[in-house]
């Protein structure tokens, strides 16, 4: 059968599941919900199976030792696909459900993910609450995470092969594992004899809340309920920003003095403070982001940026991987110093930037040039787009070739597009089987300047603390503009002088060695220690280096480099996607740390990457 077909008999297939589940009905009503998807197929080989059960069982037994009942129900990938358990917390039970199960088959993920919703959509509400937070419904995925064809019913009796995987099978997973993650943790523990990290990355970074679960973790991941209620109880946590460690530990320990915790629920519990807002109610977010929104898509306030400018993580930032480390697009302002962003992952809230109230000066955003890259799918916010095949709108878009950029993208097929000259309109992209809009080529140079417009134009009072990518001097067309730009950096250097311990550009203090220290020895025309934030780098312990087109070695920045040893420190034979600057324009890379090589995402160009382990450069 062809995809919609297909698509069609799945779902239809979780709503008769979803029958079959309120006639079975709750075990624990009032405990959280648990949806495993168990990769059965021969492309895990007979260890990776092995291992498929064993993670499985420890997380079932960590369950059965604790007094929050989760309800768990259970579906497998392979030679069949189908649901074993309903939700259901009789553990001894759903643990040895797998005792019947076939190893063998191949991998239709996606369908596994279909037959998920009967759990997570179809069967009503499963949100359960701890407190002040809401715990949604969460899939643990356990897989190599390589699908093949959902849409061949008869393929599931076939053995895996790698020549059965295509690109198309993994955009139609990612795409479906998208669209639930917008509501949906999914949590992927990969096993087998070759698990693909990418895929599992993507799945479990676009899903609110969801991440990455190895094995070594799986018992400490079985207590995250439980750890949830703990941090639900502390006073402060949903009222306050709970950006501060010791201050969440020290509460941790007034509210239980007698209880001691392992380093690991310290961990978990601080993480869960961080990210309270992973723990609202999303349609409640929905409606409190809609109260604010009076007119959506209005520019309220123009001194601050322009909606379909991009931004990143600013200096303030205290929302953990709320952004997954990727860009995001403005999308509306909702009050004086306060904008919505979406960001490239589909979470969307509100930050603070240059907010006058208590949190005076806050950016928790950033500006940047950095386009938004497709991945599989059609069109998104942030996209760069010209008028299209059936264009109907006269000038609207300011004149043929001009750019605007995609601030919101409806189901309907319907998107907004704020143009260059300020105008914000809808228009139809796929309803009625009208296309008014094209994709616009984001590294063209007609889309660089655009979005690189979008930083310089902003007022400059609004940029203060925002760091801007954009490289200046390259982009002077005329006389006017060079004025005004050196105009603006005379103003930039009078507001680095007059600058409070607030602003971004702090004052260094420079200290001579053995002046105020203890040290060995006085050396003299020594360099003098430098605190600093600002671009520059030091050659440190654990550097990640990667070398540029010009054969020139670079240094990560200290965020990157962080992330990196991070992922490396965990497993030396993970990857992970990071951001960096080469030749004015930001990049997304895959670094891979087993082979000394980062892949462009774009243009798939490899460079060399290595680590130096001493104080010393390459």
């Amino acid at each position: 059968m062809d995809f919609n077909h297909a698509q069609e008999y799945w779902n239809s297939q979780a709503v008769l599941e979803a029958k079959k589940s309120c006639g079975v009905g709750y075990q624990n009503v009032r405990s959280p919900c648990n949806v495993f998807i168990l990769d059965t197929s021969s492309s895990l080989g007979k260890d990776g199976f092995a291992q498929m059960k064993e993670m499985f069982s420890i997380i079932i037994d960590e369950y059965a030792t604790q007094d929050i009942k989760e309800n768990v129900a259970v579906i497998v990938c392979g030679r069949h696909t189908k649901f074993l358990r309903h939700y259901s917390s009789h553990y001894e039970d759903i643990k040895h459900s797998l005792d019947e199960v076939e190893f063998g088959g191949s991998s239709p993920l996606t369908a596994a993910f279909f037959l998920s919703l009967a759990c997570v959509k179809y069967g009503g509400d499963r949100i359960h609450r701890i407190g002040a937070f809401c715990v949604h419904p969460r899939i643990i995925f356990i897989s190599d995470g390589r699908p093949t064809s959902f849409t061949n019913l008869a393929s599931a009796f076939v053995e895996d092969s790698p020549l059965d995987e295509t690109e198309n099978d993994t955009d139609h997973l990612l795409q479906l594992t998208r669209s639930i993650g917008k509501k949906t943790p999914i949590f992927c523990i990969p096993v087998g004899r070759n698990p693909d990290m990418t895929t599992l990355e993507f799945i479990s970074g676009q899903s609110r809340g969801g991440k990455i679960v190895f094995a070594s973790e799986a018992r400490q991941f079985a207590k995250y309920s439980l750890n949830i209620r703990t941090a639900s109880m502390l006073s402060f946590t949903m009222d306050n920003d709970c950006n501060d460690n010791e201050r969440i530990l020290t509460s941790l320990a007034c509210k239980f003095p007698d209880k001691i915790f392992t380093e690991m629920d310290q961990k978990d519990i601080i993480d869960i403070c961080l990210r309270k807002y992973l723990y609202q109610s999303v349609s409640s977010m929905k409606d409190e982001i809609e109260d604010k929104t009076e007119s959506p898509h209005e520019e309220k306030y123009p001194q601050m940026p322009r909606l379909g400018s991009r931004v990143r993580r600013g200096r303030d930032w205290r929302y953990d991987d709320h952004d997954n480390y990727g860009p995001g697009t403005i999308v509306s302002h909702l009050k004086e110093g306060t904008l919505l962003v979406e960001w490239d992952n589909g979470i969307k809230s509100d930050y603070r930037f240059g907010t006058k109230s208590k949190c005076k000066n806050k950016y928790d955003v950033q500006l940047c040039s950095e386009p938004r890259i497709l991945v599989s799918e059609l069109i998104a916010t942030g996209c760069l787009v010209t008028r299209g095949k059936d264009w109907i709108w006269g000038s609207q878009d300011g004149g043929a070739g001009n750019i605007g950029s995609v601030i919101s993208v409806h189901s309907s097929g319907v998107v907004f597009v704020r143009w260059q000259h300020g105008l914000i309109s809808n228009y139809k992209f796929g309803a009625d089987g009208c296309f008014d809009l094209e994709i616009s080529d984001p590294f063209s140079p007609e889309a660089i300047k655009f979005l690189q417009d979008h930083v310089k134009k902003t007022p400059f009072d609004s940029r203060d603390g925002a760091q801007v990518d954009v490289d200046e001097s390259n982009n002077c067309t005329d006389g006017n503009s060079s004025s005004t730009i050196n105009s603006l950096s005379e103003k930039n250097s009078e507001s680095v002088k007059t600058s409070s311990f607030d602003s971004v550009n702090r004052p260094i203090l420079h200290v001579t060695k053995g002046k105020y220290f203890k040290n060995n020895s006085v050396v003299e025309n020594a360099t003098p220690d430098i605190e600093t934030d600002g671009p520059t780098f030091t050659c440190a312990m654990n550097q990640w280096w990667w070398k540029d087109c010009e054969g020139k070695w670079n240094p990560y920045s200290r965020e990157v480099n962080e992330r990196i040893n991070k992922c490396y420190k965990r497993d030396p034979k993970s990857t992970v996607i990071v951001a960096i600057k080469d030749q004015s324009l930001l990049f997304s890379y895959r670094v891979v740390m087993a082979k000394n090589q980062q892949i462009n995402q774009t243009t798939r160009d490899i460079s060399e990457i290595k680590l130096v382990t001493n104080w010393s450069c390459p």
